[in-house]
């Protein structure tokens, strides 16, 4: 029996053990003791490439909803298949989902089982043997707890890559932001008569952050249209000490709110394009591109 089918069999053994039976409701505890046990795992890495440093991760307290966790495991996936290609290995589409207006953390779960297959399929390939068993359940945590350990495990992942969000990364989730817009205003029958603002020269990651909160602003003016519920994301806002991971983290929460809406114009089968790689892109190009995004959607005067 060759190790990858034995590790993949003991893959979805764990998961049928720690898993849900048919039509079981899932909760964000069972959701939590899966991303533990990505930790753990990650650990494990850690331990075999000699790594020791931990990055500190502030936890923040926000109303975070199930639909934000999916998108932290999204970028955990991207960190990976970062890993994969730093080593020579075959990099993988990170995939998208239908949009929805409320997602269940059943959906999350799937995630974290996806996260965990792709860390055993790593383990394969670097000969690691160590196994993680599921982990114990401890009731009443809920999406932010989720979030926040997502969160922790995705910073850590920069320490194994040995590298930081680069503008370049950040311009890729844009550009599937600006596809998602797109689909909207083509649904809508609206022409593209927005235009790209000036270049900010020497734009800073604070100049930045504070264009993608304003794409959110636009985002979150439809969904009241909507009838949609308002996400208080001001947990997020930095002025001084902004890095373009501020800024990933809060494209990828634009990402997870233009889901709702494009369930809310029944565009339930208009999935989110797969990222195509930017490369040499700089922070005043990401300002610029986030300014021509929150420009279209100006466009829109009503749903």
């Amino acid at each position: 029996m060759s190790r990858l089918f034995l590790v993949l069999t003991l893959t979805i053994a764990f998961a049928s053990l720690s898993g849900p039976a048919t039509g079981k409701e899932i909760s964000s505890a069972e959701v939590y003791a899966e991303a533990v046990r990505i930790e753990k795992e990650m650990e494990l890495l850690k331990t075999y490439l000699h790594v020791s440093e931990t990055k500190p991760v502030a936890s923040v307290n926000a109303m975070l909803l199930p639909r934000h966790v999916w998108q932290k495991c999204y970028l955990i996936q991207l960190k990976i298949n970062v890993f994969r290609r730093q080593h020579g290995f075959p990099v993988l589409s990170t995939q998208a989902m239908e949009p929805v207006r409320d997602l269940e953390p059943l959906m999350n779960y799937e995630q974290t089982q996806r996260l965990l297959t792709e860390i055993g399929l790593l383990k394969v390939r670097l000969d690691i043997s160590d196994q993680v068993p599921p982990q114990q359940v401890v009731p009443g945590m809920t999406p932010m707890d989720v979030f926040n350990k997502l969160n922790f495990i995705s910073m850590q992942w920069d320490v194994i890559n040995r590298s930081e969000i680069i503008p370049s990364d950040v311009y890729t989730e844009v550009k599937r932001v600006d596809d998602d817009v797109d689909a909207i205003l083509n649904h809508l029958k609206i022409q593209d008569t927005a235009y790209p603002p000036a270049k900010v020269a020497d734009a800073l990651s604070a100049d930045v952050l504070a264009s993608a909160f304003a794409v959110m602003t636009e985002v979150q003016r439809l969904q009241q249209m909507a009838g949609q519920p308002r996400i208080d994301f001001d947990v997020f806002r930095k002025k001084e000490d902004a890095l373009p991971s501020d800024v990933l983290n809060m494209v990828s929460m634009v990402l997870a709110e233009l889901q709702t809406l494009k369930a809310h114009l029944g565009l339930v089968h208009v999935l989110t394009p797969a990222a195509e790689k930017q490369v040499e892109k700089s922070k005043t190009n990401v300002n610029q591109f986030l300014g021509y995004v929150a420009n279209k959607l100006r466009l829109i005067r009503s749903l």
